[in-house]
């Protein structure tokens, strides 16, 4: 009965082992999904990251480098795999030398003015992993450039996905079209 009893214990004993375990585990636990949602939170706003990366691409430019070819690493911090893709894709289909324009500036050529002037960001809309940025080369005089970025959230990181030209707001009529 002793060795049985001597048992027991041990069983018991190995229980309380067991489930204090388990209850220090389940401690911890809860927290893991705050320090994920924590650290969504502190990513980088869209906006933060379009205007830098437009801030360096100018700057890569002024220096008369290639962004795709000559910082590859680097643009790949800002843009979407996807794109990125479809930029070599383009490049290969046109050549190196004949390019129907700048993709990020969606221009067909490069004003010196924006390598100088301030770039502005501002988020237009933003869901979850989803955001629409207005960037502004603010160049001199005629030379403010606008433009609209379709940006993901990638693995914490805002990226490129889409870039197009800012849509003008045309008035109701025009000098070409009749009002009656």
């Amino acid at each position: 009965m002793l060795i049985h009893k001597g048992n027991f214990l041990k069983r018991k004993s190995a229980g309380l082992l067991l489930a204090a375990a388990l209850a220090g585990l389940a401690g911890p636990l809860p927290a893991a999904p705050r320090a994920a949602h924590a650290s969504a939170a502190t990513a980088r706003a869209p906006e933060a990251v379009a205007a830098e990366f437009y801030g360096w691409y100018l700057e890569t430019l002024d220096a008369d480098q290639d962004p795709l070819s000559d910082r590859y690493e680097r643009l790949n911090t800002y843009v979407a795999k996807p794109l990125v893709e479809q930029l070599f894709k383009r490049l290969q289909a046109t050549g190196a030398g004949r390019t129907a324009g700048d993709y990020f500036l969606q221009s067909a050529r490069i004003r010196g003015a924006w390598l100088r002037g301030r770039v502005q960001a501002v988020t237009l809309r933003r869901q979850a992993n989803a955001a629409d940025v207005l960037v502004t080369l603010d160049g001199d005089g005629d030379a403010k450039h606008e433009l609209v970025l379709a940006m993901v959230l990638d693995n914490g990181t805002w990226k490129i996905r889409q870039v197009n030209r800012a849509a003008l707001d045309l008035p109701e009529s025009s000098p070409g079209r009749s009002i009656i």
